[in-house]
């Protein structure tokens, strides 16, 4: 049956960067993401959302910044039941990524710039009906971020709830 939905999780984000020479360097923070769908009925559905993979941080003698990539996606997802209220799903798309990266030396201030590009995504996901219009989802979602010419793959691994309508 044909439907629209949203769904909202949160999770913990990991961006791969090189944190060599830099005394602390967090590459995790909190992800979380936003979808809305349509849903054809035949395991095909429509998405367009919004993601945050989280926040790097780092520090080192007086320095100290953060990373963060998030944007707006547009994707298709596929899903297969595997049990009365089980199902497990793939996505596929393409998300306008922002990088900003901030940082501060101590007694000089601070400073952030940014770089949007657009770059695929994809996840998996498993889905567990609570009822007919409400679903608890665990998912991953995948990413490379990109800030002048440096690349980082980023990742988000996330549970939330999803309702259809």
């Amino acid at each position: 049956m044909a439907q629209m939905y949203v769904s909202g999780a949160v999770g913990q984000g990991r961006a791969d960067v090189d944190c060599t020479g830099i005394a602390s360097c967090d590459k995790t923070g909190t992800a979380f993401k936003l979808t809305g769908g349509y849903a054809y009925g035949n395991g095909i559905s429509a998405e367009l959302g919004y993601i945050d993979f989280g926040k790097v941080k780092f520090a080192d003698s007086g320095l100290s910044g953060s990373a963060t990539a998030n944007g707006l996606s547009l994707g298709a997802a596929f899903e297969v039941p595997v049990a009365d209220s089980l199902s497990l799903g793939a996505r596929l798309g393409i998300v306008s990524l922002k990088t900003k990266v901030s940082g501060a030396v101590s007694g000089l201030g601070s400073a952030s710039v940014s770089e949007t590009n657009a770059a695929p995504y994809y996840g998996f996901y498993g889905a567990y009906a609570i009822s007919k219009t409400t679903r608890i989802e665990l998912g991953a979602d995948f990413s490379r971020a990109e800030f002048d010419g440096e690349k980082a793959d980023v990742r988000a691994v996330t549970v939330g709830l999803r309702v259809a309508f």
